[in-house]
C-alpha cells in the first residue's frame, strides 16, 4: 500500500512540474510581461533565455563544451529548486507529507535533469546517456522548440505540449536536419 502511494504521488508530481516546466518557459521565459517589466531578476531570466539563448542557437542547435560558468543560460539554480518548491510543498503537507517531500524531490531532480541534458543537447561531451533513446528523443523534442520557439515548451516531462497543444510536428527537412546533427 505504501509503495503505491509513493508511486501516485510520483506519477501526479511529474505530471505537475510538466505543466509548471511549460508555463514557466513560455510564460516568463519567452515572454515579456508584467514581471520581467518590473524585476531585475524576472528581466534577466527573461533576456538571458529568449534573447542570449534563443539568438546564439537559432541557427546551430550544438556547438563546442564550454568551461562551467559560461554556460548560466543554459541552467537552472538547482540548489534552488527545494526553495522554488516549497510554497506548493506547504500547502500540500496539509494532505500529505509525503506528498510534500516526493514534490521537493521531483522539482529538485527535475532542474538537477534538465541542467545535464539541456547542457548536452547544446554543449555535447557525449555523456553516457547521450546515446540513451529518451535523451534522443527529448534531444529531438528540444531541437524542434529552436527551430519552433512557440511549440515544445517542456525539456524534461513533455507531457504538457501535448495536453495544451504546443507540441511541434517535426516536417521532412527537420528530421533531415536532426539526423545531421545526430540525434536519430
Amino acid at each position: 500500500m505504501l509503495l503505491v502511494e509513493i508511486g501516485g504521488w510520483i506519477v501526479i508530481c511529474c505530471i505537475f512540474m510538466s505543466f509548471v516546466e511549460h508555463q514557466v518557459h513560455s510564460r516568463l521565459m519567452h515572454k515579456q510581461n508584467f514581471l520581467s517589466r518590473r524585476s531585475a531578476s524576472f528581466k534577466r531570466t527573461f533576456e538571458a533565455h529568449a534573447i542570449t539563448h534563443h539568438k546564439h542557437y537559432l541557427k546551430i542547435f550544438s556547438d563546442e563544451p564550454v568551461p562551467p560558468g559560461e554556460d548560466k543560460e543554459i541552467r537552472l539554480t538547482v540548489r534552488k529548486a527545494p526553495i522554488k518548491a516549497l510554497p506548493v510543498a506547504l500547502v500540500l503537507a496539509l494532505f500529505s507529507w509525503k506528498g510534500a517531500l516526493i514534490l521537493i524531490g521531483t522539482v529538485t531532480a527535475h532542474h538537477w535533469i534538465w541542467n545535464k541534458i539541456h547542457l548536452e543537447m547544446h554543449k555535447p561531451e557525449q555523456k553516457p546517456f547521450s546515446n540513451w533513446p529518451i535523451y534522443k528523443f527529448l534531444a529531438r523534442y528540444h531541437y524542434l522548440h529552436h527551430k519552433y520557439p512557440d511549440r515544445n515548451f517542456n525539456v524534461v516531462f513533455p507531457l504538457a505540449d501535448y495536453i495544451l497543444g504546443t507540441h511541434a510536428n517535426a516536417r521532412e527537412a527537420d528530421l533531415q536536419s536532426m539526423r545531421a546533427e545526430g540525434l536519430y
